[in-house]
C-alpha cells in the first residue's frame, strides 16, 4: 500500500509540475502577443500618420488663364478706345485719361477676384490642415487608450498566469512536503522488517543468491536452488552493514525485498515507532 501511495503522490506532483509549466509558458506567450500587437498597431500608425501629412488642397492653384484673358481684353478696349478718341473732337488726351481709368478699375477688379479665389484656397487648405490635426490627435488618443488597453489585458493575463505558476509552485512545495515522510526512509525499521520477513522456496530460487561483497556476512552461496539470503542475518545488521548489503545486490533482488508482502507489513508496523536516525 506504501508503494502504490508513493505512485500516486508522485504522479500528482508530476501533474503539478506539468501544470505549473504551462502556466508559465502560457505567461510567456501573453507577453510576446502583447509586443506582436504593439509592433503592428505601431506599423499601422505610422502608416496612417503618412497620408495624414499630405494636405491635397495645398496642391491646389487659382487658373490665372481667365484673368489673363480679361486683361488682355481691357488692354484692347483702350487702344480702341483711344484710336476712336483721336478722331474725335474731344482729341486723344481726354480718351486716353478716361481709358486709363477704366483700365485701372478692370485691373482693381481682376486683383480683388484673385485675391478672393486665393483666399477661399487658403481657407480650404487651413480648414483640412485643421481637420487633419484633429484626426491626428484622435489617433494619438486610439493609440494610447488601445495601447493602454490591450498592455492592460496582456499584463492581466500575464499576471494570472504568472499567479497560477506560482501557486503551482507553492503547491508543489506542499506536496514535497506531503511526500516526505513516503520517501523518508526509516532504515531503522526496514531492518527490522527484513528480519521478520521470509521466502516462499520458489520466490528463494528466484532470488538466489547475495552476491559476494567485502564483510559479508552471508554463507557460501547456495546450491541446488538453495539460497544463501538468511533474513535473520538482516535483522541482526546495523545501518552501514545493511547499506553495504542493498548496495551490493542486484536490482530484482531489490525489488523481490521490497515487494515481499511480510517485509511490507511488518515495516508498515514498526516504521512509526522506530527513530529514523537510530544508528
Amino acid at each position: 500500500m506504501a508503494v502504490f501511495t508513493t505512485i500516486a503522490a508522485g504522479i500528482g506532483l508530476a501533474a503539478t509540475a506539468t501544470t505549473t509549466g504551462m502556466s508559465f509558458a502560457q505567461a510567456r506567450k501573453q507577453r510576446r502577443f502583447q509586443r506582436d500587437a504593439e509592433d503592428k498597431a505601431a506599423q499601422m500608425m505610422s502608416e496612417a500618420r503618412e497620408k495624414l501629412e499630405v494636405n491635397y488642397y495645398d496642391q491646389l492653384a487659382i487658373q490665372k488663364e481667365p484673368y489673363e484673358l480679361e486683361r488682355e481684353a481691357l488692354i484692347s478696349a483702350g487702344a480702341q478706345a483711344i484710336a476712336a478718341g483721336t478722331e474725335s473732337e474731344r482729341g486723344a488726351a481726354a480718351t486716353a485719361g478716361r481709358v486709363q481709368m477704366a483700365q485701372q478699375q478692370g485691373q482693381r477688379d481682376i486683383a480683388a477676384a484673385m485675391g478672393q479665389e486665393m483666399l477661399g484656397l487658403e481657407k480650404l487648405s487651413a480648414q483640412e490642415e485643421s481637420r487633419l490635426r484633429d484626426v491626428g490627435v484622435q489617433l494619438d488618443l486610439a493609440e494610447v487608450e488601445g495601447a493602454q488597453m490591450a498592455a492592460a489585458q496582456a499584463a492581466e493575463a500575464g499576471n494570472i498566469a504568472t499567479q497560477q505558476g506560482v501557486q503551482g509552485i507553492v503547491n508543489m512545495g506542499q506536496q514535497v512536503a506531503a511526500m516526505a515522510p513516503l520517501y523518508a526512509r526509516n532504515k531503522p525499521a526496514e531492518i527490522s522488517a527484513m528480519g521478520g520477513a521470509s521466502m516462499t522456496n520458489e520466490q528463494s530460487k528466484a532470488f538466489g543468491n547475495v552476491p559476494e561483497y567485502t564483510g559479508s556476512p552471508f554463507g557460501p552461496a547456495g546450491q541446488g536452488g538453495f539460497t544463501n539470503l538468511d533474513f535473520e542475518v538482516i535483522g541482526q545488521m546495523n545501518k552501514q552493514q545493511y547499506n553495504r548489503f542493498l548496495r551490493a545486490l542486484k536490482p530484482e533482488q531489490r525489488q523481490m525485498l521490497f515487494m515481499n508482502p511480510m517485509f511490507q507489513q511488518q515495516y508498515s508496523k514498526t516504521s512509526q515507532f522506530m527513530n529514523p536516525f537510530f544508528y
